[in-house]
């Protein structure tokens, strides 16, 4: 069975570093989860259907990229 949880703290402070719009950004991690496989693997999952909010949808995106390459062992600099 696969788990649902938040992004963890350590990540949202790399991506926040990384970052220009750190509030964007703080809205960005309300849309986005990690989600660990039965064989503990993790993968990132984002919920977001609001196209009309290009800023947003951009700074989404950006942040499920980051949270992949940090996941995966990446430096995001």
């Amino acid at each position: 069975m696969e788990r649902e949880m938040p992004l963890p703290d350590w990540i949202k402070e790399r991506i926040l570093q990384k970052v220009h719009n750190k509030a964007l950004a703080m809205k960005a991690f309300e849309y986005i989860k990690l989600v660990e496989k039965e064989d503990g693997t993790l993968w990132v999952k984002e919920e977001f259907e609001d196209m009309n909010n290009h800023a947003l949808l951009f700074m989404v995106l950006a942040c499920v990229n980051y949270t992949r390459r940090l996941i995966e062992g990446e430096d995001i600099d």
